[in-house]
């Protein structure tokens, strides 16, 4: 081991002395003598000496070359003189010019000037990246330059998802270049021409993830993310300012949703959203949904579930999640998710009372100022009603239905807001309710079988009389044009016109409200401002036949109204009329009853139009009026007032529907319309076979008139 130590020592001694008698006799030739430039061997000569300083004054640095590092690099073929200006002779200066890379990579030079490393007092320069002797070319170089002077960036890019997809060979992943640009063109992030810049980075980002044809190639999970974030209300806003990709996914550290330490974690949304929305992040973070998310609930909603991930649409766009129209669809993903429900013991059944409820009704017609889940519960600091901080607690509920409500005060705290009418919770609306739908079943049933069995009756009649087995005197479609009788005045006319008008129009506007998706009223909804159309059209509706009402009240004060009133007073008549009518519509009887002016059935219809009108009238002033009528009755009042208001319409419409439209109308004995409520007048043979007891009347005092000698009072 000596010996070899002695050996390389005196070695290195040989190459000093041998070098030492090359310089002498390189001093001691004539000038003329020397060569102009020295060739690469005489460079290596010196240069080749690994101890080499680069000056006296530098001890510490080398001017060392690896010849062989030189003869691999890109300048193999390039002689040291070329690159090293100011080597006019051998020995050369101590101090070279600066290695000028521009005279041969000029237009790069050119390019360099303009980019964030143009010369300057921290600039890497050409050396910096390329290295000095051991140039490389590009793509052997990879990304180590970069690293060399952004150590943090490289460290983050390579924890990223694209520095990982390189690590494990995706040669499509993104590196420095692809984002930045030309190595050379690299501009400032404060440049607006920068492929960096704000204003830019959407286009950047498109560069890969718009490439539909590679998004699925390589499996990434939202492949439209760029046309989603363009439409959305970041990538469509003119505010410098607005977010873009790197605000959310970060710039170099760009890591998977599911990773822990992501930016775009499920956990760390709040606070990625927070850097722009400081107040709203703050609201959430102390709600129910952001404390549930802090202590581990991955179900509980975050920014993207309500708002959207890349699509984010502002509470003005119709389309958005968090439109006025939209909210209680969004809310309901989680809240009507019977797996998330059941899990987080979260109570049932909110959509859908918020639905049948009054503002449910006006936001699915298209109303867009009623009120949402949010009006109530709050947008971003959602509370439990249990928290005296919270918007529906009960000190705080007066309050905030007094926004939309004013003067309604401590009447709302005093009735549920989430009423289910089909539920035992509350037993009122639940009995009224049952007790409406056994009505109107009964009520219309009834009325089924009654107009089923007139209905047989009446065409085993003309069946019969078609065989000429019976000659029927009440076969109006074969009679000639005889005597008629006044039934309705030109008063009594209008009367029923307006009544039929009105009351068709609030059933299709009442009913589209309660069914705004449905077919016959879906058009209505979609109008613009279709929801305010339907509600003037129901309630201009709804003052004519008030009106028509009030004016009817005033008629039977006069002589011909006090008559229809007396005539229209139920008796005992009545009753036998009904049992005897169905007896013979049955078969067990061989003549119908002998009606009077008014019989059973148009007695039931008026004394139900009266009732109903009353009812309707009244429940539709509280629900119209609702800011006033609160200010003297509790909430479950008018609950109660909206149940009653709508089946009373289910009620009234089916009945018109099925018994009176049948006898006017589907009946044999008129189809296909009896015309009397348009002409007023009623065939002679139509009054003896309906109304025979008022015919006999008449005829009665027709006769007593002639033998007066006057005119006969029935006759028209």
């Amino acid at each position: 081991m000596v010996a070899g130590r002695i050996s390389i020592a005196n070695s290195a001694w040989v190459r000093s002395i041998a070098l030492g008698l090359i310089l002498a006799i390189a001093l001691a030739l004539p000038a003329s003598g020397r060569a102009a430039t020295p060739a690469d061997e005489e460079c290596l000569t010196c240069h080749s000496e690994a101890t080499l300083p680069r000056s006296p004054g530098r001890p510490t640095a080398t001017a060392y070359v690896n010849a062989a590092v030189l003869k691999a690099s890109v300048h193999a073929s390039i002689r040291c003189a070329q690159c090293h200006a100011g080597v006019s002779g051998f020995p050369h200066a101590e101090r070279l010019p600066a290695v000028r890379c521009e005279t041969c990579h000029a237009a790069i030079a050119k390019t360099v000037s303009a980019s964030v490393h143009r010369a300057s007092a921290d600039a890497p320069g050409c050396a910096g990246c390329h290295g000095s002797h051991d140039v490389q070319p590009a793509k052997r170089l990879g990304m180590s330059p970069c690293a060399a002077c952004h150590a943090d960036v490289s460290r983050d890019y390579a924890s990223s998802v694209h520095g990982m997809a390189r690590t494990h060979g995706d040669g499509e992943a993104s590196t420095c270049r692809d984002c930045h640009g030309s190595i050379h063109a690299i501009r400032s992030n404060r440049d607006s021409t920068s492929s960096t810049a704000r204003a830019n980075l959407a286009a950047t980002c498109a560069r890969c993830h718009a490439d539909r044809e590679l998004m699925t190639r390589r499996k990434i999970t939202i492949p439209e993310a760029v046309q989603l974030y363009r439409a959305s209300v970041h990538g469509r806003s003119k505010n410098p300012k607005a977010a873009t990709c790197n605000d959310c996914h970060e710039s170099h550290r760009l890591r998977r949703a599911n990773d822990p330490a992501s930016s775009i974690n499920r956990t760390h949304i709040a606070a990625t959203c927070g850097r722009c929305h400081a107040r709203e992040a703050h609201d959430y973070q102390i709600s129910v949904h952001g404390t549930a998310v802090a202590r581990g609930v991955t179900a509980s909603p975050v920014c993207i579930g309500c708002h959207g991930e890349h699509r984010v649409r502002g509470p003005a766009d119709p389309s958005s999640p968090v439109a006025a129209a939209g909210v209680g669809r969004t809310c309901s993903h989680c809240h009507e998710a019977e797996g998330i429900r059941e899990t987080y013991g979260l109570p049932a059944g909110r959509l859908a009372t918020w639905q049948d409820s009054f503002h449910g009704l006006a936001a699915r017609g298209g109303s867009p100022a009623v009120a949402n889940c949010a009006s109530c519960h709050g947008y971003h600091a959602i509370l439990p009603s249990s928290d005296p901080r919270s918007d529906v607690s009960p000190k705080n509920l007066a309050r905030t239905c007094g926004k939309c409500h004013p003067g309604a005060g401590e009447k709302f705290a005093a009735g549920a807001v989430h009423v289910a009418t089909a539920r035992p919770e509350h037993p009122l609306t639940m009995w009224v309710r049952r007790l409406y739908l056994w009505l109107i079943g009964l009520t219309i049933g009834g009325m089924l079988v009654h107009n089923l069995l007139d209905f047989s009756k009446k065409m085993s009649v003309r069946f019969r009389q078609h065989i000429g087995a019976a000659v029927v005197a009440s076969s109006h479609a074969a009679q000639e044009a005889g005597r008629f009788y006044i039934r309705m005045t030109p008063g009594e006319r209008v009367q029923h016109a307006l009544l039929l008008g009105s009351f068709f129009t609030l059933v299709y506007t009442g009913f589209a409200l309660k069914f705004p998706e449905a077919f016959p009223f879906s058009w209505m909804a979609r109008l613009d401002h279709g929801y305010a159309l339907r509600s003037l059209i129901h309630r201009a509706a709804a003052g004519v036949m008030v009106g028509v009402a009030l004016a009817h009240v005033v008629y039977l004060f006069n002589a011909r109204g006090r008559g229809l009133f007396r005539d229209m007073i139920p008796t005992l008549k009545d009753g036998r009329d009904a049992v005897e009518n169905l007896l013979y519509l049955s078969g067990l009887r061989r003549t119908p009853p002998a009606f009077a002016r008014f019989g059973y059935i148009e007695k039931a219809e008026y004394w139900a139009l009266i009732w109903g009108t009353g009812v309707m009238t009244l429940t539709g002033l509280m629900l119209w009026f609702e800011n006033l009528s609160l200010r003297f009755v509790d909430k479950w009042v008018l609950d109660l007032a909206t149940l009653i208001h709508y089946y009373e319409a289910w009620l009234a419409f089916l009945a018109i529907l099925v018994w009176h439209l049948y006898y006017v109308m589907l009946n044999p004995d008129v189809y296909p319309m009896n015309f009397t409520w348009l002409t007023g007048r009623i065939p002679e043979e139509q009054m003896r076979h309906e109304h025979a007891a008022e015919w006999e009347r008449l005829v009665r005092e027709e006769a007593a008139a002639e033998e007066a000698g006057s005119d006969s009072p029935g006759e028209g």
